[in-house]
């Protein structure tokens, strides 16, 4: 599974108290989207990889699906400009 990650113009938000099953994260947010990064494993890269590139996301809402967008930041980046503001391209990285 991903793990919470860290990305330019985003802020650290903790787990609710008491939840100790939720990650802190960061978070950017124009008041109409929330961006959240996530980090994978090289091993679950290569599983998306193996899998023609699906990746699976679940929301925690319950009955109600919400907009969700799935993309690099510089797609997510692009999508926010029209819904309020965004954040700062992100620095090209290397995963290790």
């Amino acid at each position: 599974m991903g793990f919470p990650a860290p990305f330019v113009g985003s802020r650290p938000i903790g787990a609710p108290p008491g939840r100790d099953d939720i990650l802190p994260g960061h978070f950017f947010t124009n008041r109409r989207f929330v961006v959240s990064a996530w980090q994978l494993t090289p091993e679950e890269v290569a599983v998306i990889n193996h899998n023609a590139g699906k990746i699976f996301v679940a929301v925690g809402t319950g009955e109600a699906f919400f907009p969700t967008l799935v993309g690099s930041s510089e797609s997510v980046r692009m999508m926010l400009i029209d819904y309020g503001g965004t954040f700062p391209s992100q620095p090209v990285e290397v995963m290790a």
